[in-house]
């Protein structure tokens, strides 16, 4: 078995460049522009071997993309590759100068020719031919560092090697299945193939996340017994930063450190005196950093980690909640001396950690693990992550940032803390959200705080998908990323991380926000917006796609984003989530991972604060306003041809699987209403309303999750979710669900009807 077959999307991404089609019958040099054809000649100034890159990619895309073959040997009518160090701006800037005869890319770097090439190609394929505007046009990067991560590796084990087991997984402490490097060709090679690092640069990212642990990646004096794979690791990582750096990429490291051990690891038996407490959600024992030990661990080991791999542009580092850590990372400190005293006695507190602050100590890890990064690579950027700091300290916690090394980045979740609405509903938004535009306040104080200390600030995004609908590879909301991204550089951003382990597949989506990642920025949404659509399905069909991803922004304005409901709600399944006639009093499974237990009935539990029927309210009220943008995008395929069609095809249908999520969503929460009341209800009358609209809610079931069966075996993309590294929908899942449907529809619901007279 093979990366293809476990992701039969995967040769969308490791495939070969220029295999489809952008020249358009119906296109035609305009006055002005420039007619490229096979009396140009392609010449580059450089041998680079990134310049390199930019010139085959060039030629391939003017040959198989729009069937100029650049034959021509007159240097009179030439595409010149050049460098250009006078040009204004840092690296990455580029320039675009067309004449009549002559056209030149030049970047003040390496990486400024590759970009550039890009813009250049970007333009034509906007166009639907070899035509280019005769003007000059210079660009710069807005963010210095655009982090994104494969869609294809896998988080919940060590990704360059494959190892497994702590600290990496979950499924030693929560039963689940993880379906990861099973395949023989499985590893970096390929999750990081040279085909994606280049696409990632195609879409405006110059830097990959690969997620670390210190015990493995490393060697060090204070636990001399972890790093056993350390060489090997290493190894992988540095090559991978080699051929990233080919490709004009860099790589970043992703740490919680430091990383705790299950209650019956061997190591506490060696090293009882470093155990601190037991987290409250898994048996494990943190690390508790009131040992120097463990302070000069994750000192040593992070400089291990940059001096063997010089090559590394930085890490980022999550210090609060996630994975058990140190001993504030699940645990609060009472403000009463004698509520903690009362914690420590129940274990809830470490008796060595007590006399400080969580502030402190958070500040301690990330300062422990930059000494050691710096003292390897002054140059190497490290980034603290302000993950759940709010759970220790009110916005924008000052107590941490004020703590940290004046060279730290800091960070923010650019949408979380947001007071927001659905319908008529207030909530607080607390997660990564494409419908919350941002900044929040929270962000907001981080980056006033750090423009107070003349220090950058960098951005947590999601631009592909959240927990909203988390296994699609983006949301067509694209005017929300337009306006998010206008809204950054105002808001102080120079940098960013976009995507989490999951929403990072390259989509529509990232290629929106590249859009608006360069100096001059537009700032009309949906004249950016207009220039995605005319790209990739042409410039008649542009009009109605760039309505139709308005109405879907415009619906996605009342989607009830609380934790509960992503976290624990039924979206991520809908289409294949069983519908129970019998109370079965079971919680839905995490919407997240592959729980064994698939089957839930609870509504309470992850309907908050809205309740299951505001919950279904809103869902359906998305529902309406999306499908009158699906609409709009169905007419415009009547307005494309060719491979225009193709994409317009796939990406309308891709929308129309997030109306069925959230369709078939309402439809399960409405069922188990009618249900919970069928069930207590003892009235003849009151039970057989109640039984009418379960059955009313099971035929509208049958249709809308079937429904998405041809839209599944369509797009291999749809129902994968990356966090889990597996489908979550399938035709098989969905046709277990309609057998469910049918007997309850056959056998169930006539049964019932016959004991109340019906």
């Amino acid at each position: 078995m093979r990366i293809v077959d476990t992701m039969p999307f995967a040769p969308m991404l490791i495939g070969p460049h220029h295999e489809e089609s952008y020249r358009r019958s119906y296109a035609a040099a305009a006055e002005g522009e420039v007619t490229i054809d096979g009396s140009w000649c392609l010449i580059r100034e450089s041998d680079h071997e990134i310049v390199v890159t930019a010139y085959d990619h060039l030629a391939g895309f003017l040959k198989l993309s729009l069937g100029v073959d650049l034959s021509g040997d007159r240097t009179d009518r030439a595409i010149r590759l050049v460098l250009d160090d006078s040009l204004p701006g840092d690296t990455e800037t580029h320039r675009l100068r067309v004449s009549d005869s002559a056209i030149e890319v030049a970047g003040v770097d390496v990486f400024g020719v590759l970009q550039g090439v890009f813009r250049l190609e970007a333009l034509m394929k906007e166009r639907g031919g070899p035509f280019v505007p005769a003007a000059e046009q210079t660009r710069k990067p807005l963010f210095r560092n655009r982090v994104h991560r494969s869609a294809l590796s896998p988080f919940y084990l060590e990704e360059l090697t494959g190892l497994d087991g702590p600290p990496f997984d979950v499924r030693s402490w929560h039963p689940m299945a993880y379906p990861a490097y099973v395949e023989e060709d499985a590893g970096p090679d390929i999750f990081y193939h040279d085909n994606y690092l280049l696409r990632f640069a195609e879409h405006g990212f110059n830097g990959i996340w690969v997620r670390a642990c210190l015990r493995h990646f490393a060697k060090q004096s204070a636990f001399p017994e972890f790093g056993e794979h350390s060489d090997e690791i290493l190894g992988k990582l540095r090559e991978l930063c080699r051929r990233a750096n080919r490709q004009g990429m860099r790589v970043f490291l992703y740490m919680q450190e430091p990383l705790g051990f299950l209650d019956t690891d061997p190591f506490w038996q060696k090293h009882p005196h470093i155990k601190g407490i037991l987290t409250p959600h898994a048996p494990i024992y943190t690390m508790c950093t009131a040992n120097q030990e463990v302070l000069d661990y994750m000192r040593e080991g992070s400089q291990y980690m940059f001096e063997h791999c010089p090559e590394l542009a930085g890490i980022l580092l999550i210090s609060a909640s996630e994975f058990p850590s140190h001993c504030y990372c699940h645990a609060q400190r009472p403000v009463d001396p004698e509520e903690r005293q009362k914690a420590i006695a129940e274990g809830k507190l470490c008796p060595r950690c007590e006399p400080r602050t969580p502030q402190e100590v958070i500040a301690e890890v990330i300062t422990s693990i930059r000494d050691g990064v710096k003292a390897a690579n002054p140059s190497a950027e490290v980034i603290a992550w302000n993950w759940s700091w709010n759970f220790f300290e009110k916005d924008p916690q000052t107590g941490v940032l004020e703590r940290l090394p004046g060279d730290v980045i800091v960070m923010g979740d650019y949408e979380r803390g947001t007071q927001t609405r659905a319908l008529d509903f207030d909530y607080l938004n607390d997660e990564y959200s494409i419908k919350v535009i941002g900044p929040s306040p929270r962000f907001q104080g981080v980056a006033d705080f750090q423009a107070s200390r003349n220090m950058p600030v960098y951005a947590k995004l999601q631009i592909g998908t959240t927990h909203e609908i988390p296994n699609v590879p983006y949301l067509p909301t694209l005017q929300k990323i337009a306006k998010k991204y206008i809204g950054l550089p105002v808001a102080g951003v120079s940098g960013m991380m976009t995507c989490w382990n999951f929403g990072n597949m390259l989509s529509l989506g990232t290629e929106t926000a590249n859009e608006f990642s360069w100096d001059p920025q537009e700032q009309d949404p949906d004249k950016g917006v207009w220039r995605v659509a005319a790209r990739n399905f042409g410039s008649r069909a542009a009009d109605l796609v760039t309505q139709g991803w308005a109405k879907i922004s415009e619906a996605q304005d009342d989607y009830p984003g609380s934790i509960p409901v992503m976290y624990y709600g039924p979206i991520s399944r809908a289409p294949a989530f069983h519908f129970e006639f019998d109370r079965i009093d079971q919680d839905f499974p995490r919407s997240w991972l592959l729980d064994e237990q698939t089957r839930g009935d609870r509504l309470e539990r992850w309907s908050s604060p809205f309740g299951p029927a505001k919950v279904a309210e809103c869902f359906r009220a998305v529902v309406a306003k999306w499908a009158e943008g699906v609409a709009l995008m169905r007419q415009a395929i009547e307005l494309t041809e060719g491979d225009d069609r193709v994409r317009l095809e796939r990406e309308t249908a891709l929308a129309e699987m997030c109306r069925l999520q959230l369709l078939c969503s309402a439809n399960l929460i409405e069922f188990l209403l009618a249900r919970n009341a069928y069930l207590d209800a003892t009235d003849p009358g009151d039970k057989a309303r109640e039984l009418d609209a379960m059955e009313r809610l099971c035929r509208a079931e049958l249709e809308d999750a079937a429904a998405a069966i041809p839209l599944c075996e369509a797009d291999s993309r749809l129902g994968w979710h990356g966090e889990a590294y597996g489908y979550m929908i399938t035709p098989e899942l969905i046709e277990e669900k309609l057998d469910g449907l049918r007997q309850i529809l056959d056998e169930r619901i006539p049964a019932e009807s016959a004991k109340l007279g019906g």
